[in-house]
């Protein structure tokens, strides 16, 4: 059974676009070193609705076991050691796929 995460992220108000450019320099850098995740998309909200959050990350990982080692990898805590001071607000969830 496969796992689908889903992130989402609302910046605070002194994030700039030089502080996403390096939120996507980091979260590229994932798909290659994480062998369970099976599909990766992340990127910015388009602004086509109010009320959005302002990034979102999308994983499909192995199973529960895929998953964890999604959430623990060394270069998966290094990005968000980089988000975590930029959050004003974040939501997850994990469903099976």
């Amino acid at each position: 059974m496969g796992i689908r995460h889903i992130a989402l992220f609302r910046w605070n108000d002194t994030v700039t676009p030089d502080q996403v450019e390096q939120v996507i320099t980091a979260l590229s850098k994932l798909p290659a070193a994480i062998p369970e995740l099976k599909n990766y998309a992340f990127g910015a909200d388009l602004g086509l609705a109010a009320g959005n959050y302002d990034f979102a990350v999308v994983a499909d990982l192995d199973g529960e076991d895929g998953f964890r080692a999604y959430q623990d990898h060394p270069d998966h805590r290094a990005a968000l050691a980089i988000i975590a001071p930029m959050l004003a607000d974040r939501v997850a969830v994990q469903f099976a796929l």
